[in-house]
């Protein structure tokens, strides 16, 4: 069981970090260049707070799965946040070679309101 969650939270960790490809000048997957929905003048102010706060709720979350004290029992709320914010930079900056990423996010939120039996097993360490 120690190992599936440190491997989970590895992933969620990688899923969060992932979005700071956007920051990186030779990935045309991940590029800030263009938005189909925010103006020139917003478009990097906003995306660098939602890969910044998109990155901050997934180390969060990762913690939260290894059962760090004080945030073991937020996992949903960190779940929630930060697949919402991940799914606000992928639609916000669109390429459909990312779609992978809309589909963890919507297994996470799925996951986080269902919260099934064997997932809170899991996160209660049982």
């Amino acid at each position: 069981m120690v190992l599936l969650r440190i491997i989970v939270g590895v992933l969620l960790m990688a899923h969060g970090l992932v979005h700071l490809l956007y920051l990186a000048p030779d990935v045309s997957e991940f590029s800030l260049e263009r938005s189909w929905l925010l103006s020139d003048p917003a478009r990097k102010p906003v995306a660098y707070f939602l890969i910044a706060s998109t990155v901050i709720a997934f180390i969060l979350l990762a913690l939260a799965v290894w059962q760090a004290p004080r945030i073991d029992s937020a996992w949903p709320v960190l779940a929630l946040v930060g697949a919402g914010l991940s799914t606000a930079v992928l639609v916000l900056f669109w390429n459909r070679a990312l779609v992978l990423g809309l589909v963890i996010n919507a297994l996470l939120i799925a996951a986080a309101i269902l919260r099934p039996a064997w997932l809170e097993r899991f996160m209660s360490g049982g």
